[in-house]
């Protein structure tokens, strides 16, 4: 089994598609308990940080699904996915909620990456597809988007947590190493009971 934490520059990039940052990464894939042969939906993939790191932790047995309306993302999750040869992967060009649609199978958890202003619904659309039990976590720079995700999942019935996470990294200078403060994430998640 593989653990999450590929550092970020292990990744191929490109400046105008977000990802998710490995401490948030590793705490996001956390709160969602994979496991070997977990079922998982990444949706807005990005870079396809998560995607990857998922595929690994599932493994073989494992299926993950990642969601991408952008065709810079998406091409750039294929060429990760390629990269570090993770081939348990469904990757689909569309938008969240409509293409949730396109998994014909019950999950056990789903990461909401980025925030949506269609969060709510999204929510509401994972919820027949993900088992009792199963984990949905999403993560937010934005406190609105922190609140309608956390009041979706209580509506629903999810036993939720909302947890902010403040990140600094060590940058070397001639004198020593200065902490630079990355900005506060909101991590909330919610299991279905």
């Amino acid at each position: 089994m593989r653990v999450p934490g590929i550092p970020d520059e292990e990744f191929i990039r490109e400046e105008k598609i977000p990802m998710t940052k490995e401490e948030i990464r590793v705490l996001a894939l956390s709160k969602a308990r994979l496991f070997t042969g977990a079922r998982f939906l990444d949706i807005g993939s990005g870079t396809g940080s998560v995607t990857v790191e998922a595929g690994l932790i599932v493994g073989d047995e494992g299926k993950v699904y990642a969601i991408e309306k952008d065709d810079l993302a998406y091409n750039l999750t294929l060429k990760n996915l390629q990269k570090f040869n993770v081939r348990n992967v469904v990757v689909i060009k569309g938008e969240a909620p409509d293409a949730i649609s396109e998994i014909n199978e019950q999950l056990d958890s789903v990461f909401i990456g980025g925030g949506s202003e269609r969060i709510r619904e999204i929510i509401t659309a994972i919820d027949p597809k993900l088992k009792k039990g199963g984990r949905v976590v999403a993560d937010a720079i934005l406190l609105e988007t922190a609140v309608s995700a956390t009041n979706a999942l209580v509506e629903l019935g999810y036993k939720t947590e909302l947890i902010e996470v403040i990140v600094a990294k060590g940058m070397k200078t001639s004198k020593g190493y200065a902490m630079i403060s990355r900005n506060p994430v909101f991590i909330i998640y919610g299991e279905k009971t």
